[in-house]
């Protein structure tokens, strides 16, 4: 049976709760979060706040000299994660396949709805109706053969859109998507594309895959599928994944110069967050521990670890807790040239139980406390990623 996946993204999720909530925020540009810290990072900004240039994972500071008038708030975590608990709970009306992978997005595999339904779009349709309904809050939708399109498909018409790729379109569509648009793909890898005269996503299919793994290594393979609007095989399904069993899920990013930029570093923090807790939520798996790895400039490393009482599986709790652990880290006279986080003491959910992220166990797997971001990109790698870079539509 071929498979149909919805990609389903709340519209400015937390702005859209807060203009929600209040009438007067309505129609004007929110920020959500903390306007008298200049240090503090957007957490999510409405799109009348968009317009001005401001997006998640940018500071404080920045967002309010390009929006001097936007409105800002203090983020309710306790009252978006009650939506999305609801959210999902919506979702598991149309399909038991219901994979969160942040706060307000998920992957919707119907391929065994649709004979319930006229199509993939009126279970699109529905679920969308369901959610304004419900919640009186937006999503938008992309619907695929598999998760990366669903998941590129999903930012085209932002916001409530839902924009559908199968094989009669998916010829055109790849010729007309830019590879900056591609998951996966930053500034640096689009640009040593272009200088291989690949413009766009159908140009990829130019190339052999040997010249592609040649350039960027593994992820030359994906590309190679990518270019074909494929996902590249693999031996093990979504499912089968998950159950996967590991100690410990890490991640790290070194730094082509060291810093002492406090303020970068932390939103390298965020970036690596994003990336660990996708893994770890893709295991459905939650972790007790977590590491923090700094190498500084002179090659020496430093690892700082705290066990947790409460489970944590979500990019705002990995963040705040890491966070703390780095502000013990001296930078006055250091100069740091690599991060990572490891998540550790690892508890994983099977199958029935599919990790509802807000469930109460005997203690609160987590409550949100500063989720930022989703960064957008948001697949793999950048599923879901905790900031995103200017053009994001989310």
């Amino acid at each position: 049976m071929n498979k149909t996946i919805l990609h389903m993204d709340m519209d400015a999720f937390f702005a859209s709760i807060e203009q929600r909530d209040n009438l007067e925020l309505r129609g004007k540009p929110v920020i959500v979060g903390r306007e008298d810290s200049n240090r503090g990072i957007v957490t999510t900004a409405s799109y009348e706040a968009r317009k001005y240039g401001v997006h998640s994972a940018m500071s404080i500071f920045k967002a309010r000299r390009l929006c001097p008038h936007g409105i800002f708030v203090d983020g309710n975590y306790e009252k978006y994660s009650k939506a999305s608990k609801k959210i999902f709970e919506i979702c598991r009306n149309f399909t038991p396949k219901v994979y969160p992978i942040s706060i307000d997005e998920a992957f919707l595999d119907v391929s065994g709805s649709i004979p319930y339904f006229k199509s993939a779009k009126e279970i699109a349709v529905k679920l969308q109706e369901k959610i304004k309904d419900e919640l009186f809050l937006t999503c938008s939708i992309g619907i695929a053969p598999n998760k990366m399109l669903a998941k590129i498909a999903s930012d085209m018409q932002k916001p409530a859109g839902i924009t559908i790729i199968n094989k009669d379109n998916l010829d055109e569509f790849l010729k007309e998507l830019p590879v900056e648009k591609i998951p996966g793909i930053g500034k640096k890898t689009a640009e040593k594309l272009k200088n291989l005269g690949i413009f766009t996503a159908k140009n990829i299919e130019d190339k052999s895959e040997t010249l592609l793994i040649k350039h960027f290594g593994k992820f030359g393979k994906q590309l190679y599928y990518m270019g074909q609007g494929k996902e590249i095989p693999s031996a093990t399904s979504l499912d089968e994944r998950k159950k996967q069993k590991a100690k410990s899920i890490s991640n790290e990013i070194t730094f082509y110069q060291s810093s002492s930029d406090r303020n970068y570093l932390q939103q390298q923090l965020i970036k690596i967050a994003n990336k660990v807790c996708y893994r770890l939520r893709l295991k459905n798996a939650t972790a007790k521990k977590i590491s923090l790895k700094v190498k500084f400039s002179d090659l020496t490393v430093k690892t700082l670890d705290r066990t947790l009482q409460n489970d944590i599986c979500y990019e705002a709790d990995v963040y705040r807790m890491v966070t703390e652990l780095f502000r013990r880290i001296d930078l006055k006279n250091n100069k740091i040239r690599l991060l990572g986080i490891k998540l550790a003491a690892l508890e994983f959910s099977d199958e029935v139980k599919q990790l509802d992220l807000f469930k109460e166990k005997k203690e609160k797997v987590t409550r949100i406390s500063q989720a930022v971001d989703k960064i957008r990109n948001k697949y793999g790698r950048k599923i879901i990623s905790i900031g995103k870079n200017e053009n994001n539509k989310s």
